[in-house]
């Protein structure tokens, strides 16, 4: 009776070592992300709230797993390539659709006008904003129906979100266009404090799903996209998105 306990116990040692899915989840990853407030950068803890999230789930599911922040456009580029295995977190959409699959979502946000406080303007309709002009961060994403009312709207672009604040009370346009939290955080950095309040006019423009990609040609795509789902539920229901919340300062909105 023991040798045969001995001998199931041996063969199945051998399965599990050599079982694919195992071997799959060994294998190192990479991941991009970007500067992004809180959510990403190079010094902050984990390299921000959306890198640390991936990573813990990735490490969950017996990956190792690295993050470098790279500018945007690269690390879209790169992942395509397939010179980085994912990247971290990108909104659900057509610009993505062609090249990537979506992992579980992540995190959710709107994109949202958003002015001075006195502003006489209350209302977050395109229609509202029909001969006025709006700023926004030039590599934005996500906001074709913006560039489709672009004769009604004047669309001036900068560099940095951080910049915007200043221009919106120096008259340069009516609203900021951005998710709450990214402007919230990046006025945080100003060198100056920002003594203005501001308003988030609803409706929202845009509600967006974040998710991780991966490149639709990945040849492990099936299995890296069902071990990081699986992951990621198991560690959402044991807290794993509270302690974040917790680490990183930032009220982030839940997918749920």
């Amino acid at each position: 009776m023991m040798k045969k306990i001995a001998w199931i116990a041996l063969c199945l040692g051998f399965w599990i070592q050599f079982t694919p899915a195992m071997a799959d989840s060994k294998k190192p990853l990479t991941i991009c992300s970007t500067t992004w407030g809180k959510l990403g950068g190079e010094d902050l803890p984990g390299k921000g709230f959306v890198s640390d999230l991936v990573m813990r789930v990735f490490r969950h599911a017996g990956y190792q797993i690295q993050t470098k922040i790279v500018p945007w456009p690269r690390c879209i580029a790169l992942a395509k390539e397939q010179k980085f295995d994912l990247v971290a977190s990108g909104w659900r959409g057509e610009n993505f659709a062609p090249y990537f699959d979506y992992l579980n979502v992540i995190v959710k946000d709107t994109v949202n006008f958003i002015t001075l406080e006195n502003s006489p303007i209350n209302s977050g309709t395109f229609e509202t904003f029909h001969g006025k002009k709006v700023g926004l961060v030039k590599e934005a994403g996500g906001l074709e129906a913006l560039f489709k009312n672009q004769e009604n709207i004047g669309v001036v672009k900068v560099a940095e979100l951080v910049k915007l604040p200043t221009m919106l009370v120096g008259g340069r346009f009516d609203a900021i266009v951005s998710d709450p939290v990214s402007l919230n955080e990046a006025i945080k950095t100003m060198k100056r404090p920002f003594e203005h309040k501001l308003k988030t006019l609803n409706p929202p423009l845009k509600v967006n799903l974040n998710s991780p990609l991966i490149s639709n040609k990945h040849p492990n795509k099936g299995q890296i996209i069902a071990d990081f789902d699986r992951s990621y539920k198991i560690l959402v229901a044991e807290g794993m998105y509270d302690e974040l919340i917790k680490i990183h300062d930032l009220q982030v909105q839940r997918p749920d």
